[in-house]
């Protein structure tokens, strides 16, 4: 195997090919670590690689399979994490100053499992500050680049976990999702990104401050939508650690992959969406939906009566439940934060408490409507991000121009690249991004597929269904050889 050959590579079809001893996990993971030292040095997708561990773990790996004790299908795998998850005696820093140098001295649920399942994690992914933002340019660790033109950005926070899967540095990596911290670098990178129900993945482990305790939500990457199914059945399930985790069992998410979506109804939020959407990112998102009509699916306009306030209801609930976990570090190390994290921590400082529960009241009007819709219709379809991938260079003066207009990244209601993903932090509803095309200058643009509560399995049977028609999957970025900038 050569390391080009990474590229074609997923889940479904390699843990088989492991078992069976026809690909080695030592060698597959030589072979990525490899990778990432040649791309790393111009994406900046990792900020500490952990080789030794992960040959050492890819060693026992093979050993185990070819004495029969074969994990499942994620032995051998070779994962990332993003960096505000705790991985037992390797530096965590949040993509902070303030942590730069912490190295926790146990593992966060999800890595606990997926050690378990005898994954080999390579390293930790770089991120927003804190994950307080949605471009993973970083003061401290220096901005990740998007595999598909290394002058923009990947998304964030979790932006280095999505262009390490695009860029095949790893095959899969776990984000975290406070306001669509998963599914947008997932949409500008291309990957599939999955948000699952709240509670459906434990939080624990997860570096407080770097998500709203009722907002956040660990997540998935990786190439296609079996692999993510696969992912999800080794993470998922209550955790006494995260008194917020559910007890729902955890299903065989990969048998509803393949099966026939004929008959099932596809709802179309009438407004919200239709008004955030930024040029090609319309046109390609309505051609998806086409592509879903064909697959038999029947598409219906949805009324959510208060959409519009769910933004003010994320702000309101997602910043108070965070800086409430800051106060040590605002008050000893104040100028360790960026001035615009610290900045915002001030904000959300002054946020009134009737505020917060006015909130929550609205929030849970919110979740019926949303859950009402959802016993009508099988399925939300919706753009991931309003626009494709925008340049480093728009992202630090602040707006962009389409069409000969300016478009700002900020308004009253926030940031405008998760104005499409936050609805489903504000109700928990399981929401996976899929890539629905490329605009014209060959940026990925993604389609999120969202279900009722604990309905991941719905999600994947669409989503999946989807992907294989529409194809787009095969579309790999085109990365220099030499690892130099193009």
């Amino acid at each position: 195997m050569k390391e080009r050959d990474l590229e074609g590579l997923t889940i479904s079809v390699v843990s088989a090919r492991i078992r069976s001893g026809e690909i080695s996990p030592v060698e597959l993971t030589t072979l990525y670590l490899g990778k990432i030292k040649r791309l790393n040095p111009i994406l900046n997708a990792y900020i500490t690689l952990t080789e030794n561990q992960a040959l050492a773990d890819a060693r026992t790996a093979e050993i185990e399979i070819k004495s029969g004790k074969h994990r499942g299908p994620l032995h051998g795998i070779p994962f990332s994490i993003k960096d505000n998850l705790a991985t037992r005696g390797v530096r965590t820093t949040a993509g902070s100053k303030i942590l730069s140098e912490w190295k926790p001295d146990f593992d966060a649920t999800v890595v606990a499992r997926l050690k378990k399942a005898g994954a080999v994690i390579l390293g930790k992914t770089n991120m927003h500050e804190f994950a307080s933002g949605g471009t993973t340019i970083n003061p401290y660790y220096g901005t990740t680049c998007n595999p598909w033109d290394m002058k923009r950005i990947p998304g964030g926070s979790s932006g280095g976990s999505a262009a390490a899967v695009a860029a095949s540095m790893c095959m899969a990596s776990i984000g975290t999702d406070n306001a669509g911290s998963v599914r947008n670098p997932a949409s500008l990178c291309g990957t599939v990104g999955l948000k699952a129900t709240y509670g459906r993945v434990s939080r624990f482990g997860g570096v407080h401050g770097t998500g709203g305790f009722s907002t956040d939500h660990f997540g998935v990457f990786t190439k296609t939508v079996e692999d993510c199914a696969l992912v999800l059945e080794a993470i998922a399930g209550y955790d006494p650690k995260d008194p917020l985790s559910s007890e729902e069992p955890v299903l065989n998410y990969s048998k509803s992959i393949g099966n026939e979506v004929k008959g099932l109804r596809v709802g179309l939020v009438k407004g919200y969406f239709d008004s955030l959407m930024v040029g090609e990112v319309k046109s390609v998102f309505g051609e998806a939906v086409k592509k879903l009509e064909s697959l038999g699916m029947l598409v219906e306009e949805v009324s959510i009566p208060h959409m519009d306030l769910i933004p003010a209801v994320q702000t309101a609930t997602s910043r108070v439940e965070n800086v409430s976990t800051q106060d040590h570090y605002l008050k000893t190390r104040p100028r360790d934060y960026s001035p615009t994290l610290l900045y915002r921590h001030i904000c959300a400082l002054m946020i009134p408490a009737a505020t917060y529960v006015t909130a929550q009241r609205v929030r849970r009007i919110i979740c019926q409507e949303f859950d009402d819709t959802l016993q009508r219709v099988h399925v939300i379809a919706a753009p991931s991000v309003a626009f494709s991938a925008p340049t480093i260079e728009e992202c630090n003066r602040g707006f962009f121009e389409n069409a000969g207009r300016r478009i700002n990244f900020q308004d009253v209601r926030g940031n405008l690249g998760t104005l499409c993903t936050l609805p489903f932090n504000v109700t928990g509803h399981p929401a996976l991004s899929v890539c629905c095309g490329f605009s014209s200058s060959g940026l990925p643009i993604g389609m999120q597929i969202i279900a009722g509560s604990f309905q991941e399995s719905m999600v994947f049977q669409v989503a999946h269904a989807y992907e294989r028609v529409a194809g787009w999957y095969v579309r790999k970025p085109d990365l220099p050889e030499n690892g130099t900038r193009a």
